[in-house]
């Protein structure tokens, strides 16, 4: 059973995606959230979440109908094996690959999967498992939807 399934879901529009750049060019370093007490990942220094516009939200809500977040991921580096403590599925469009590897590992930190995630397609991911990304040409930028635990 892969923990990657892509969803056939409408691409993010281009008067989007530069919405969405321009919202990280103006979101401070202060503002991008850096969470010491979550997983490994929202501990490192190459992990930056930035929220996403009323405009982005919006039609993410066409999408998605579940309550839900919506940020935008700017991964600058390698992130550690870890498990997403907020979220069970994380559903993601990628926009810059960074020539990323989405790795998941066994308990004993095996990798028994690896995937090059195509761009500009919704997926979602199983982040209940054990799961890490290489990064060898960041930035990596990822448009995340995070749906709410009953």
């Amino acid at each position: 059973m892969s923990n990657l399934e892509y969803l056939d879901l409408p691409k993010i529009p281009d008067y989007l995606l530069v919405d969405i750049y321009q919202t990280i060019r103006n979101t401070s370093a202060a503002d991008r959230h850096s969470n010491k007490e979550g997983t490994d990942a929202e501990k490192s220094a190459a992990w930056n979440s930035i929220k996403a516009s009323d405009k982005l939200k919006q039609f993410v809500a066409t999408l998605f109908e579940d309550d839900h977040d919506v940020h935008i991921f700017v991964l600058s580096a390698d992130l550690p094996m870890h498990k997403d403590n907020t979220r069970d599925a994380a559903y993601n469009y990628v926009l810059e690959t960074g020539n990323a590897l989405t790795n998941f590992h066994n308990d004993d930190g095996n990798v028994i999967e690896s995937h090059s995630i195509t761009t500009f397609q919704w997926h979602k991911l199983d982040v209940s498992t054990y799961h890490s990304v290489s990064i060898p040409n960041g930035p990596r930028v990822v448009v995340s939807v995070s749906i709410h635990w009953d």
